[in-house]
């Protein structure tokens, strides 16, 4: 499950880094670093308690801000 998720993260980061390289701009740049120290501190949050599912619960994170932004970056290619 936890590669299956992971596997499914990959793929949205690299929807997320080409559509960031499309849209670079220095306030993008700026944004997408707080973004993902934001995102890798909230999931490092979600996968503090014990067990096998804490794991998980991390690894879904990841995947779902990292998708959520994904398609954010794919969107704003739309309206340029």
């Amino acid at each position: 499950m936890v590669e299956c998720l992971r596997a499914n993260t990959a793929q949205w980061d690299m929807r997320m880094t080409i559509a960031y390289q499309r849209n670079l701009r220095e306030q993008l740049r700026m944004a997408q670093r707080l973004r993902i120290q934001y995102r890798d501190a909230n999931c490092l949050y979600c996968g503090l308690d014990e067990g096998t599912i804490a794991r998980v619960e991390s690894d879904d994170c990841m995947l779902r801000m990292t998708q959520s932004r994904a398609i954010e970056l794919v969107g704003k290619e739309d309206c340029s």
